[in-house]
C-alpha cells in the first residue's frame, strides 16, 4: 500500500529532492527577474506539502520556503520589479496545517523581507480545483505565472487542467512526472482513471503499443506525455530532466519544464545541464557519481550536425541555438565551442563577434 502523503517517511530530505529544489530556485530567480520587470507575476506551488523536510534532526526548507526566499532575494536585488504573488496549495489536512504554520512563522519573523511580495493564505484543496477556479475567474487577465506541480504519485494532475494553464502564452509549468509509478500501475484497472486523466486520453496502454512500441516503456511513457503537451496543449518547448532513486540506478521521475518562451527554455536548459550529474541532463544518483561523458566525441558529432542542419544558410548565433532548444545533449557552451572550432577549421565564417572575439547573440554564422 502506498504511504499517505503526510507519512514521515515521505518528508525525509533526499539528495534528489535537493537537486530538484536547486533547479527550482535557480530558474525562479531568472524567471522573476525577466518577467517581473514588466508585469505582476504569480508563483503557484500546487502540491506544497508540509513546507519543510527532516534531515537527521535538522529542518530543511521545502519548496514554499525556497520560493519565498528566492522571491525576497530577487526583489531586494532588483527593487524595480513589479509585485510577486505566491500561492501555496495542499490538499492533505495534516500537511496543510503544518504548511500554514511554517509560512505564517516565516512571514511573522521576517516581515521586512516581503515588501512587494504578496503571500496568499495557503489553500487547503485539490490543485485541479484551485487552478481551474482561478482560470475560470480571471481568464485572460491571468498574470504571467509559474506552476510548480510536484505530486508524490500521478493522481490529481489531470492533463485537461495542465492544458488550461498552458493556454495562456506567458504561463509555464514545471512538473514532477512520476514515470516509475505510472509504469508500475499501467496494467491496473484501479489506476486506469488516474492514468487516463494524467495523459488526457483513453486507452493509454493501447496507444503506447500502437504508436510507441519501438521504445523502452520508460521512454514511451515520457514521449507520449511530451507529445500531448506539444500536440494537444500546443506548448512550444518541453525539457525533461531524469531523476534516479538515491540508492539504485532506477528512474524515479522526470522533471518536465513546459514553456512557450525560447528564453525560458534556454535558461532552464542551462540550469539543468549544470545541476545534474556531469554531462547529463539528469541526476543519476550516488551510484553513478559525477560521471563525465565523452564530451569531446560528442562535440565532433555536434559540429557534423550543425554543418548538415544549416547547410547554405546564414543565421545568428541565437537562432542556431533556438532552433535546437529541445536537443538536450548539448549546452550553450557546447554550441559556442563547436562553432568557434568550425571557424578555426575554415568550415564556417562568423561575423559580428564581440570585442574580445566571443560570440554574441546577433553574431552571424555563414554555413557553406
Amino acid at each position: 500500500m502506498p504511504l499517505p502523503d503526510d507519512s514521515a517517511e515521505k518528508w525525509k530530505y533526499k539528495v534528489h529532492t535537493r537537486v530538484k529544489h536547486e533547479i527550482l530556485s535557480k530558474y525562479l530567480s531568472g524567471w522573476m527577474r525577466i518577467l517581473g520587470r514588466w508585469h505582476k507575476i504569480c508563483y503557484f506551488d500546487c502540491f506544497a506539502g508540509r513546507g519543510e523536510y527532516e534531515d537527521e534532526g535538522r529542518t530543511m526548507p521545502g519548496s514554499p520556503l525556497i520560493a519565498l526566499e528566492t522571491a525576497s532575494r530577487v526583489k531586494e536585488n532588483f527593487s524595480y520589479l513589479k509585485e510577486i504573488v505566491c500561492f501555496f496549495i495542499e490538499k492533505n489536512i495534516n500537511n496543510f496545517e503544518n504548511l500554514e504554520e511554517v509560512i505564517n512563522e516565516e512571514i511573522k519573523t521576517h516581515s521586512e523581507k516581503y515588501d512587494g511580495i504578496t503571500v496568499v493564505p495557503p489553500i487547503n484543496d485539490e490543485f485541479a480545483n484551485v487552478a481551474s477556479g482561478i482560470i475560470n475567474q480571471v481568464g485572460d487577465r491571468l498574470a504571467p505565472s509559474f506552476f510548480f506541480i510536484d505530486p508524490f504519485g500521478f493522481s490529481g494532475v489531470p492533463f485537461e487542467v495542465i492544458k488550461k494553464i498552458l493556454a495562456f502564452k506567458r504561463t509555464e509549468v514545471f512538473i514532477t512526472f512520476m514515470v516509475r509509478d505510472v509504469n508500475r500501475f499501467l496494467e491496473s484497472s484501479r489506476h486506469r482513471r488516474s492514468t487516463e486523466e494524467l495523459y488526457g486520453m483513453q486507452n493509454v496502454r493501447g496507444i503506447l503499443n500502437t504508436n510507441y512500441g519501438d521504445l523502452p516503456i520508460e521512454q514511451a511513457l515520457l514521449k507520449l506525455y511530451r507529445d500531448q503537451l506539444h500536440e494537444d496543449a500546443n506548448v512550444e518547448y518541453t525539457l525533461p530532466f531524469k531523476v534516479n532513486a538515491d540508492a539504485r540506478l532506477q528512474t524515479t521521475y522526470y522533471l518536465i519544464h513546459a514553456t512557450n518562451s525560447p528564453t525560458g527554455c534556454e535558461l532552464m536548459k542551462e540550469i539543468m545541464y549544470k545541476t545534474g550529474t556531469e554531462g547529463r541532463f539528469g541526476y543519476l544518483g550516488p551510484a553513478e557519481g559525477q560521471m563525465s561523458l565523452t564530451r569531446y566525441d560528442g562535440l565532433s558529432k555536434l559540429k557534423e550536425f550543425l554543418l548538415n542542419r544549416f547547410r547554405g544558410r546564414l543565421l545568428s548565433y541565437q537562432d542556431i541555438r533556438y532552433e535546437n532548444l529541445m536537443d538536450i545533449d548539448f549546452s550553450k557552451k557546447d554550441y559556442r565551442k563547436a562553432l568557434i572550432e568550425l571557424e578555426e577549421e575554415g568550415k564556417v565564417s562568423i561575423g559580428g563577434k564581440g570585442p574580445r572575439g566571443g560570440l554574441l547573440d546577433n553574431s552571424q554564422i555563414a554555413f557553406p
